[in-house]
């Protein structure tokens, strides 16, 4: 196979280090602009720095920038990209992200000309072809990046070609050439923690919009003690794989004192997929956070499976410092419960949440408006369920068939035309949906909106929330958002 193929060579016309001068890597999170984008520490590049330092030691020299706190994301870029030669680039991005690459590409190839060039992620994963067609990028990791990024800065330092690497997609030519998928780390005790020390944390500790939309702490920290999920829902991405493997007890808590006793953090948020998926394992690591010595407050944006809740997990998770709970109900129709293979007890996690809330929790709720076949009625069906819920706060999310999920697969043989919204709002100006029955559903959204929040709703969630000024302000931006859509 010849390498002469590639537009930009795998293996030849690079400068490779020395013994005694490190392999430069830069990993970036892009900006792009979208409304009331959430802003939390990107866990996935310093865990990609953890690993490559822990893998090669003094071999490399990791750098890491979030081009999202920067008031001048271009100025930041070409800033980075000139203080060192780095040998290799990656970024790591979500499917909305990807118009950031038109402008982000040439600049990173006219500043960083002995670099290549690979990105990640859900985008990467799951549209890789699309990726590729940037003649720019060197090739795709697919899935958990870990190994794999550690596999192709091994075979670049030795100067080997990675044709036979796991887990990449790369052109031959016009060929795309997708490799097997590299096995998954099952042992999550054996990775590194974060490195944390890698970005100045204080950012993200402003006013800006993050996932939870509440904070009872400024000093907050999104957090992972897991990392798959077992169930099949349509209209998820597949970075981890359908095993569910989990860090222990022990090793997650202890990840959580680093924040706190070093870092000063005084809130978590847990975002795994299944958090609550082994109660024993859930009910481990709330004990070992209640005897830590941390007070700590605790939300989950993520995480929670409502129907493998017990009220005794409840009672537990605000025993450890919880204070709010978010859980994902998507639609109150059964048949579209079956349709998007969730098959949520919806009985069950309504009586949750009407429990959780009774004890003082703030309890958030997710719904999806829109599937394919879905009818009016069915949609009327999911926003009554919300409205005369003793939910506190909702979100009502127009569906968005993403490609590389079953979801696209399905919108496309409805509607081959379908192309998804990359606003990065999840809603656009005409879903597919619209496109498909004539139904406007952003209008039924609103009005959803406005018959959820009545006056007396929102004055018993002003009573619940902390720092009732922030609360005030994220709400504004975030109604905003819904009357402008």
């Amino acid at each position: 196979m010849s390498l002469a193929m590639f537009k930009y060579p795998l293996n030849i016309g690079f400068q490779y280090p020395s013994m005694s001068t490190p392999f430069k890597i830069l990993l970036i999170k892009p900006h792009v602009v979208i409304p009331n984008q959430s802003i939390d520490v990107p866990l996935g590049i310093l865990s990609l720095s953890a690993y490559l330092k822990k893998h090669f030691g003094k071999q490399v020299m990791v750098d890491c920038i979030d081009l999202r706190i920067h008031k001048k994301p271009v100025y930041a870029l070409q800033s980075m990209l000139n203080k060192k030669k780095y040998n290799l680039v990656g970024l790591s991005m979500l499917s909305f992200e990807h118009h950031f690459l038109n402008k982000a590409l040439p600049m990173i190839r006219q500043h960083a000309k002995a670099a290549r060039i690979i990105i990640g992620g859900p985008y990467a994963t799951a549209q890789y072809a699309h990726a590729l067609s940037h003649p720019q990028i060197c090739c795709v990791v697919l899935g958990e990046g870990e190994k794999i990024i550690c596999h192709l800065v091994e075979h670049w330092i030795q100067d080997r070609d990675i044709f036979d690497i796991k887990g990449i997609a790369y052109k031959q030519g016009e060929t795309i050439i997708c490799n097997q998928r590299e096995d998954y780390i099952h042992d999550l005790d054996k990775l590194p923690f974060p490195e944390y020390n890698q970005m100045d944390l204080s950012p993200y500790w402003r006013n800006h919009h993050q996932m939870n939309v509440i904070l009872a702490e400024s000093r907050y920290m999104p957090v992972m003690s897991s990392r798959a999920c077992p169930f099949h829902c349509i209209y998820c991405h597949n970075i981890f794989g359908k095993i569910f493997r989990k860090k222990s007890p022990r090793r997650f808590v202890d990840e959580l004192k680093l924040l706190y006793f070093q870092h000063g953090v005084r809130e978590f948020h847990i975002i795994d997929d299944a958090f609550n998926v082994d109660r024993k394992r859930l009910h481990e690591i709330l004990h070992l956070i209640i005897r830590s010595g941390m007070n700590v407050r605790l939300a989950f944006p993520n995480a929670l499976r409502g129907d493998g809740l017990e009220k005794e997990d409840i009672d537990l998770l605000k025993d450890a410092g919880a204070y709010m709970l978010t859980l994902a109900v998507e639609s109150a129709s059964e048949r579209i419960q079956r349709l998007m293979q969730k098959h949520l007890n919806i009985a069950k996690v309504m009586d949750n949440i009407h429990y959780a809330s009774s004890i003082g929790l703030i309890t958030n709720g997710y719904f999806m408006l829109g599937f394919p076949t879905e009818t009016l009625d069915e949609l009327k069906q999911t926003i009554d369920l919300a409205i005369h819920s003793h939910l506190d706060m909702v979100s009502f999310h127009v569906v968005v068939p993403f490609p590389g999920t079953p979801l696209y697969q399905m919108a496309i043989k409805i509607l081959p035309s379908y192309c998804p919204d990359t606003s990065g709002r999840y809603l656009g100006s005409k879903s597919f949906y619209e496109s498909v029955t004539g139904i406007n559903v952003l209008r039924y959204q609103q009005q959803a909106y406005l018959r959820f929040y009545h006056p007396r709703r929102l004055l018993h969630l002003f009573n619940k929330v902390p720092r009732k000024a922030y609360f005030l302000e994220r709400f504004f931006w975030a109604g905003l958002g819904v009357i402008k859509a």
